[in-house]
């Protein structure tokens, strides 16, 4: 009986210790804190919006807390010492650098190299800049590396220099050139940009989803 009882153990050890070795563990190449305050043993503990994995293997969540950087052993508040902003969207664009949407502050570029503090290191972009609203719900890049911002009233397009909004109103939309911004918050939104095989852009909505072929939007 109690052979049996100790042969069943060493099975249940053998196999529990096998289940720890095959767990995947992440990168830890990553950025590493400048300050001992942004790194905690924990994540953002209110609304999470976007959880993404960078080409490093590393984890971004955004959140209202702010964007947190995971790299397998801890947590770094990258934009605590930047704002206090509700983060919604989050992108990594080709080059490596990161693209941060807020609720209220408009979009935070950030190049990744290290961690900023203060204004260093991050860039941020608003209404002020040509931005078409500062609730920035979603982000996308296209196939020539251009930027996409869906926010409220409607898309923003950055090519690295400026802005090029589309404006979304009800049942329509279409491109603004007169630097048209809204500093509130309209009540339509796109929440997603895709570019097809095609080259058109799909934007969808509250309402209708729009697709828009570089000259004009027609609703599908």
């Amino acid at each position: 009986k109690y052979a049996l009882v100790y042969t069943l153990f060493v099975i249940y050890v053998l196999c529990t210790s096998c289940e720890r070795q095959n767990k995947i563990s992440l990168p830890t190449d990553s950025i590493k804190s400048e300050t001992n305050d942004a790194v905690t043993s924990y994540g953002p503990s209110s609304a999470v919006r976007t959880i993404k994995q960078d080409r490093k293997g590393n984890i971004w969540i955004t959140s209202w807390e702010g964007v947190f950087l995971y790299d397998g052993k801890s947590f770094t508040n990258i934009t605590s010492k930047i704002s206090s902003a509700r983060f919604f969207s989050l992108l990594e664009d080709r080059n490596g650098n990161f693209w941060f949407g807020s609720i209220g502050s408009g979009v935070y570029y950030y190049d990744g190299n290290s961690l900023p503090t203060g204004q260093a290191g991050i860039q941020n972009f608003t209404t002020k800049d040509g931005l078409l609203n500062n609730d920035v719900v979603s982000i996308y890049e296209d196939k020539n590396g251009d930027i996409w911002f869906g926010v409220f009233g409607g898309a923003s397009r950055y090519d690295g220099k400026f802005f090029r909004n589309y404006v979304l109103d009800g049942n329509v939309m279409y491109e603004d050139r007169t630097g048209k911004t809204f500093p509130d918050r309209p009540p339509y939104e796109v929440t997603s940009i895709i570019e097809d095989k095609t080259g058109k852009f799909w934007f969808s909505t509250r309402g209708n989803t729009f697709i828009y072929d570089g000259k004009t939007f027609s609703v599908f």
